[in-house]
This record gives structure tokens, sequence and C-alpha cells, in this order.
């Protein structure tokens, strides 16, 4: 049985049991990024003298709160949030250790969310014997502004990758306290989420803190903003602001959100992204992690067959615009081709519907499939896709972005189960068959034996895929005349 009261090097914390698990919440694991620290990476915790109570949830951070995604970040009004967010939180067995371990990085367009939303509660991993980990990090203009080209000793970006590789760190200090086994880490995550997982695959800082990986719906970007890209950004904010480079430190964080939002009005969900700054991130990832960056890490991963239709559904079709010229801009006379393509797959050859999809293998598919190829010649690879179509909203969400999340967590009874349709009782099967094939990934590198069917490994030759619905079966190569259409890399200069 756990001692509820743990030491980690910061000092002691008083946790609670619930049944057959204890729980951990708002432990420091970095310095709060306030002051002088605001755009710098973190710091190392301030130690504590006594018991410090980790009963309750920290702060989330600093981010708008727009209402239509409030039911799937659980990030209401009554929810506090700030620039002092850098907490984790820890759910363990209540049996003896050790244990493996999956540290879960969150979603939200690297904009929003937290670690401490309801869906993300780590108990039901826990019960099946695996101490779970959630983080919260620095999201949005705190956890993205570059500063390095224009104010002095601004080296790093990235900031927000930063603290995730600190509490990496914690992870790898402290976890063996909580009955966890730091030679036994996966990393997991969602969306913007799995994006940052695939960067961490890449970064040398975070090269030995994780041993697994599951990526859901995000893989490293095939034409990442650069240095340059991200340098104009931040002129843009200081414009905005009214203020010099070395004097946005001082901005009162509501300032800097309703900067962040306004060019998110015009950029999109695609306004804020991790950038190649040539120190925090030193190279493109995706051959970083061909030439063997990640060498020997297994990675389940895949993505939904109709992501976009979340933010066309929820966010309307303007949502495609930005992303027109971004395609055509990369791809040029192919891009024509593949509207094409889209189109013939739906049967009324919607061109909106062609270029929802478009935007979808754009942004998730190909280059999940890109990191496939590339590191199923280094370690095992295991590829899904999710398929089940949710009858809510007359069918129009389909297979869309984040519907396998309360699966994956095996919490069909939470609000997000709205979104899954008025009759949830006969998806628990599929609930506990997904829910334990991560948990027999997470135990052993390999999902077979978790309750889906027989999952063979990746390969550029045969690309055998796991279709997940009520009747889960492996295709080889789905959607693959699609697929072969994209171009290996992006165009130079792209």
């Amino acid at each position: 049985m756990h001692d509820l009261i743990v030491e980690t090097t910061a000092g002691k914390l008083r946790g609670e049991r619930h049944s057959d698990v204890v729980i951990w919440k708002g432990i420091p694991y970095a310095a709060p990024p306030v002051g002088a620290l605001r755009f710098r990476p973190p710091e190392p915790p301030a130690p504590w003298s006594g018991v410090r109570d980790a009963l309750r949830f920290a702060s989330v951070a600093a981010q708008s709160r727009d209402p239509r995604i409030a039911l799937m970040s659980g990030i209401t009004d009554k929810v506090e949030s700030g620039e002092d967010c850098l907490y984790l939180n820890v759910f363990a067995p209540a049996a003896p250790g050790p244990h493996p371990v999956m540290v879960w990085i969150h979603g939200g367009a690297f904009i929003m969310g937290s670690g401490s939303t309801p869906l993300y509660h780590g108990t039901p991993f826990a019960q099946h014997g695996i101490v779970t980990v959630t983080v919260n990090y620095r999201l949005g203009l705190p956890g993205l502004l570059y500063l390095g080209d224009l104010a002095p000793g601004h080296d790093a970006g990235n900031c927000f990758l930063l603290d995730q590789v600190a509490a990496l760190r914690w992870v790898a200090d402290n976890i063996a306290a909580f009955g966890g086994d730091p030679g036994q880490v996966t990393v997991m995550g969602e969306s913007a989420g799995a994006i940052s997982i695939s960067m961490l695959l890449s970064m040398p800082a975070a090269r030995g803190l994780f041993h697994r990986v599951i990526l859901e719906s995000g893989a490293p970007s095939l034409g990442p903003p650069t240095r340059a890209d991200a340098t104009e950004v931040s002129r843009w904010v200081l414009g905005e602001l009214g203020v010099a480079a070395d004097a946005v430190a001082d901005v009162p964080i509501d300032r800097l959100l309703a900067a962040q939002e306004r060019r998110g009005q015009t950029h999109g969900l695609g306004a804020y992204a991790p950038y190649i700054d040539g120190v925090t991130v030193p190279r493109l990832p995706i051959d970083a992690i061909r030439d063997g960056a990640a060498a020997g890490i297994p990675i389940l991963l895949g993505t939904n067959r109709d992501e976009w239709n979340l933010f066309e559904l929820f966010f309307g079709e303007l949502t495609v615009e930005p992303f027109k010229p971004l395609v055509a801009g990369r791809l040029g006379p192919l891009t024509d081709h593949l509207v094409e393509l889209y189109r013939d797959g739906h049967p009324d050859r919607s061109l909106l519907r062609a270029w929802v999809d478009l935007v979808g293998e754009l942004v998730f598919r190909i280059p999940s499939i890109r990191l496939a190829e590339a590191q199923s010649v280094l370690a095992p690879v295991y590829m899904y896709r999710f398929d089940w179509r949710s009858p809510a909203f007359g069918g129009r969400l389909g297979a869309a972005h984040a519907l396998e999340l309360p699966f994956v967590w095996n919490r069909l009874d939470l609000p997000l189960a709205i979104l899954l349709g008025p009759d949830i009782a006969p998806l628990q099967p599929l609930a506990t068959a997904m829910h334990g094939t991560w948990c027999q990934f997470i135990r052993t590198g390999d999902p077979n034996g978790g309750g889906l069917p027989s999952w063979p490994r990746y390969d550029a030759e045969r690309r055998a895929t796991l279709l997940i619905d009520r009747d889960s079966h492996v295709a080889d190569d789905p959607a693959g005349a699609a697929r072969a259409a994209w171009p290996a890399v992006w165009p130079a200069g792209a």
C-alpha cells in the first residue's frame, strides 16, 4: 500500500486515497514562470519544509474561455487559470510497485486545455496498474513567443516544450517515490500534445527521459514554422501591444491574451505552433527522427478518419480558408489533383467536404504516416485509424478529431459523451478494448493482447493499419490512392 506522504526532491507531499488509487494533485515541477521568468526556460521549483498538501488541482495555464471548446476542454470560468501553472498530478495504484508510468501531454491547439480536465483524471489507467502523470504547461504566447532575435538573453524558444522536458525530468527524479518505474515511461498525447511529443522525439534535451510513445492525431509537421517565422509573429505581437521586446515581460497577461486572440481570429487554429529555433528544436524533427534521434522507441500512433469535421462543425467552414494558400503554396499544381481525389470520395462531390478532408490529411494523417515510415525501420511502430462514426449532430461529426479520447480513457460517462450520441451503452465494449490495448502497450511496448484484434507492426511496404470500429480489423494501406499522391517531403522552400 502506498504511503500517502511521499518525499520528492523539493519536499514532502500528502496525497489522498480513493479506493484502490492514490492521487496527488497540484505538484510543482518548476518555478512559477512569472516576472523575470516569463518567456524564459523553466527553473526548478523552490523547496519547502514540512508536508505540503497535494489535495487539489492547481491553476491551469492562462488561456481564453471560448464557449465552443468548453465542453471538450473542461475549462470554464470556474476553473482558476494564470501564468503560475507549471504543476502536474499523479494517479497511482495503491498496490506496491514498481509500476509502468504514463505521462499525459494534453492537446488544445497550443492555446487551451489542461492536465486536470476531468476526462484526463488518471484513475482508469491507475486501476490497470499504471502510474499516470498529467501535466500543465504554458500555452499561447507565454509558451511560444520567440524573442531570441529581438531581445538579449533569450537564446531558447518553444518554452512550452522546455516545460514538458522539465516535467519529464521531474518524473525521472521522483516517480519511484509514487510507485512508478522511471525506466518504463510512456509519453502519450493527443493533437497538440501528440505534436509536442513528436518534437520531443527529436530534441537532445529530452533524450533518455521516456521509452515508449503514443501519438493520437499529431506528428511532426513536414513544414513547421522557422525561426524567422516565429520572429515575425513576435514583431506583430509587439506592434499590437506597442512595446519593445525587452518590455513585453511586463505586459499584463490580459493584454497579452487579447493580442493572442486577435491573431487567432485571422490565422485560425493554426495561429500558434512549435518552430525550429535552432536551440530548443535544432532541426526539422522528421529529419532528426529519420537519422535515428528516436531509435529504439516503440510508437503507437494514428489518426481519425474525419479529423477536420470537428473544426468545420464547431467553428464553421471558414476554418478551412487559412489553409488554402498554405496548401497551394506548398503543393502547387498537385493541390488540384488532391482536391479531385477527395471529391471522388464523397457521393455529392462536395468541394467543401474535399477541402475539409484535405486539410485533415495535411495537418494530421500524412505527417503521421511519414513518422511511421521513418521510425518503423528503427523500432516497432503500430498504426491505427479510428473509424467509429458518431451519430451526434445528424452524423456530421463522423469519426472526428478527439472522438477517440473517451474510448482511450474509458470514460464514456463524462459530458464529452454528448459527442458520442444518445446511446452510449453499446459502445462500452469498444472503450474497454481500446483502453486495455493502450494499457498493454504502456506496459510492454506491444499492443497485442489488450483487447483489440491482432495488430501487426507497420512498415512502408505492407502499411498494416488497425481500423478501429465496433468491428475492428486490419487493412493494408487504407486510402492508399490518396496517400500515394502526397509528396514524400514538402517541396524545398515551402
